[in-house]
């Protein structure tokens, strides 16, 4: 899919550009970029990291929920925020999970996920998160995945297509992954991701790793409101706990 979002991209640069202003006439210089705050949906219990970009000039705001040495990062497809994961975060919260949300930056969306990452781990203190991505978030996640050290405590993702814009494959990053992975698409996705999902299944080297496939043609985060018996959400957490009694 779209890598921006259109429809958001105007307010965004607005409120970034009153940001700067305000900041430059308190302090008298121009700071990094900061990305409008976490669109207006994240409860106000949530304590914020900026994470820091110093190759593009950018902090992003990511909010932490909930508590604990067991952290899922939930990164969003390219035409939704991080709003549309907070369902399946409170979920995740309820079950003893602690959550970051983040909206991509104007960044590499690569090296973007790989700082919110690297800044978590310090922040918070868990070496070792899960990455969980929808669309163009899972193939970020993909990608981050294959190259963190030390590794991630597992993927999932939901509708990642092969390639990332404008031309990287991601099928050459899965040949890394040896996380736990799971995949998550619908059968009849529109973008091509029940065919990058049958190739990213036996290309992982991981040996943990699974394919959920349901009717139809819900992508990214809409594959979380899928029905039973097909539900998506049990699976994740399954996936999760085996994941964890793993190690």
């Amino acid at each position: 899919m779209n890598p921006r979002q259109s429809r958001t991209a105007r307010l965004r640069a607005l409120s970034a550009a009153v940001l700067l202003l305000t900041v430059v006439c308190v302090t008298g210089a121009a700071p990094a970029r900061v990305t409008p705050p976490l669109n207006g949906c994240v409860p106000d219990s949530a304590r914020v990291v900026p994470v820091t970009v110093p190759e593009a000039n950018e902090t992003l705001p990511v909010a932490v929920l909930g508590h604990g040495r067991r952290m899922v990062v939930l990164s969003n497809q390219s035409d939704e925020n991080l709003c549309s994961w907070l369902p399946f975060a409170t979920t995740l919260i309820a079950r003893g999970y602690a959550v970051a949300l983040w909206d991509f930056g104007d960044a590499s969306p690569v090296t973007e996920l790989d700082h919110v990452v690297r800044t978590l781990r310090t922040a918070t203190g868990v070496p070792r998160p899960f990455l969980a991505g929808a669309s163009w978030g899972a193939k970020v996640s993909l990608i981050v995945a294959a190259q963190a050290r030390p590794q991630v405590r597992g993927v999932v993702t939901l509708s990642a297509e092969r390639i990332l814009h404008p031309s990287t494959d991601v099928l050459d990053y899965v040949r890394k992954v040896r996380s736990p992975l799971l995949l998550v698409t619908a059968d009849h996705d529109p973008y091509g991701s029940a065919e990058a999902a049958s190739l990213f299944l036996e290309a992982a080297p991981t040996h943990h790793k699974s394919l959920v496939s349901i009717p139809g043609t819900l992508h990214g985060t809409a594959l979380l409101t899928a029905p039973a018996p097909t539900a998506v959400v049990p699976r994740i957490l399954a996936f999760l706990r085996a994941s964890e009694a793993g190690e």
